[in-house]
């Protein structure tokens, strides 16, 4: 039995372990409070233990009080914030439960010992009003907590559910819109007969394989992803010939980190994208992916011929789906820089130890797959 599950689950089993432990640990402690030796004598006499014993007779008011407290006055009245009728209904309980507590005290007596009157007033209320205030105030407090605790669990879960959500439209909407470019100069290249042709259907292959079964994934290899940044510059390399320039730099062990699909390459096709909107307009883009022991560094710039691109981030809506999908994956977990001016955009991001979930060895085979041909 988890301790979670013992305290907050709602199922029966767990209710009524609840409940009796609860129990047991309040008669253990009512017994402790009403043991008063008053000297050695009494400490080692039966009698002292019998009163203490006897006097447990009061814990069903406790009992019925708490249940009333929880199950009535809180939830449809403290929670429902009327107040007045919570203090009137709690102050009707505790002159019940002193009436109670009052009867008992003189069945007590009569089965007992003979008391001064004034020990029925101070029993009363000690039992009747005291103990069981307490014990409901107690049982008041762990409810509370309890709704509070539970109420932030689901909030958690509706948020991390809205991540979800947001995270699968973003991913759902991406159009890798290379392709339909890519696949028009297919068309052209066989035309030609070029000697390309091959390369570039196989590059495609490789890219498209990837864009459809591992965008499904929650997690890919630093390497795989790294390496389809590499086929698709090398697609756009012979694509676009002498308008871009590329320059890719890698430092550190990229092994056995782990990151969500489709996160760099999306970064970087719409870099291109933007930046070779027109056939006047020339790209050079350098990326440096830096592995560290605690982090992964990925610096991308771009820098066109052309000083009328600005703001990129927010001119581009998909660039924009791009850089909210990172801050929904990563949350706390990353740091952004990003600088637009003048035609050159450069980007760093940092991605902590924590974000970088490792994978397994199994995981080298699937990069196999995507290996250059």
């Amino acid at each position: 039995m988890k301790l979670d599950q013992f305290i907050f689950s709602n199922q029966p089993k767990y209710r009524i372990c609840r409940h009796i432990a609860l129990w047991i640990a309040f008669s253990a402690y009512f017994f402790v409070v009403n043991f008063f030796p008053k000297s050695e004598e009494e400490l080692l006499s039966s009698k002292t233990f019998i009163d203490a014993f006897h006097k447990m007779i009061y814990i069903p008011i406790s009992i019925f009080s708490v249940y009333i407290s929880i199950y009535i006055l809180v939830p449809r009245l403290l929670l429902a914030e009327k107040y007045i009728y919570f203090l009137i209904s709690f102050f009707v309980l505790s002159i019940f439960n002193i009436g109670i507590a009052y009867l008992i005290t003189r069945l007590l007596v009569h089965f007992t010992q003979q008391i001064p009157a004034e020990v029925y007033v101070y029993q009363s209320l000690i039992y009747g009003l005291g103990m069981s205030a307490a014990a409901s105030g107690f049982a008041t407090i762990i409810k509370m907590y309890k709704l509070y605790y539970i109420e932030q669990k689901e909030n958690e879960i509706l948020l991390q559910q809205s991540i979800n959500t947001e995270l699968q439209m973003i991913k759902s909407n991406f159009h890798p819109h290379f392709l339909s470019n890519a696949l028009s100069n297919i068309a052209e290249f066989i035309h030609n007969n070029s000697k390309e042709t091959p390369v570039i259907i196989l590059k495609l292959s490789d890219l498209l394989s990837y864009i459809l079964y591992e965008n499904q994934e929650d997690r890919v290899s630093l390497e795989q992803e790294m390496l389809m940044v590499k086929e698709y510059l090398d697609l756009e390399r012979i694509l676009y010939g002498n308008r871009i320039v590329i320059d890719i730099q890698e430092e550190g062990d990229l092994s056995g980190k782990a990151i969500a699909p489709l996160i760099l390459l999306t970064l970087v096709q719409n870099c291109c994208e933007q930046f070779l909107i027109s056939l006047q307009q020339k790209l050079n883009i350098d990326i440096t992916a830096i592995s560290g022991v605690n982090q992964f560094i990925f610096q991308l710039s771009c820098n066109g011929y052309y000083e009328n691109i600005h703001g990129l981030a927010d001119q581009n809506t998909r660039f924009s789906q791009a850089l909210r999908r990172i801050q929904l994956t990563y949350a706390d977990q990353h740091k952004m820089e990003i600088h637009s001016e003048n035609g050159l955009f450069q980007m760093t991001i940092i991605l902590e130890q924590a974000a970088l979930k490792d994978m397994s060895v199994e995981n080298s085979e699937e990069i196999s797959r995507y290996e250059p041909a």
